[in-house]
């Protein structure tokens, strides 16, 4: 019996993504353009703040505190708002785009509904696919940092 078409799909979408033809390699985000050729490059006048939502957690500021200091240097959320929210902060946070890596397969369909993966088996990763943002320490720092806040309520 062969592949269902769901499965013949996501190997079609696995094999160009490894081969670097992907469109969802170079999906744009906050901080990045995408050029005619389909690289992502780093947007400088964005890229700052997403270093400055990075360093600012790590040091201890909470999503709402970098929300307010985005505001208090008129830097419009990535919608065009005034405000940040703090869910599109997390994000930011949590996007590893921002090292230069891309991650295909973070979430898949059960039951016509999209649920996170974290099977790491069917995800596949493209290390070093576009110029990084932010450094791999402050990355790990930073995932340590929500780690701790997390847990710390627990107690």
């Amino acid at each position: 019996m062969g592949m269902t078409r769901s499965k013949q799909i996501k190997a079609g979408l696995q094999k160009s993504f490894r081969n670097g033809k992907s469109a969802k390699a170079s999906t744009v985000c906050y901080g990045y353009r995408v050029t005619a050729k389909g690289d992502l490059i780093v947007y400088p006048p964005e890229a700052i703040y997403v270093f400055h939502i990075f360093e600012r957690f790590a040091a201890g500021d909470s999503l709402g505190k970098i929300s307010a200091s985005l505001a208090r240097m008129d830097v419009p959320s990535p919608t065009g708002k005034e405000i940040w929210s703090k869910e599109t902060i997390s994000k930011i946070l949590n996007n590893e785009k921002y090292l230069g890596n891309v991650v295909l397969g973070k979430t898949q369909s059960q039951n016509d509904v999209q649920v996170k993966n974290n099977d790491l088996d069917t995800k596949t990763v493209m290390m070093s696919h576009h110029p990084a943002i932010i450094t791999k320490e402050l990355y790990e720092l930073v995932q340590m940092e929500k780690k701790r806040r997390c847990c710390s309520h627990d107690k």
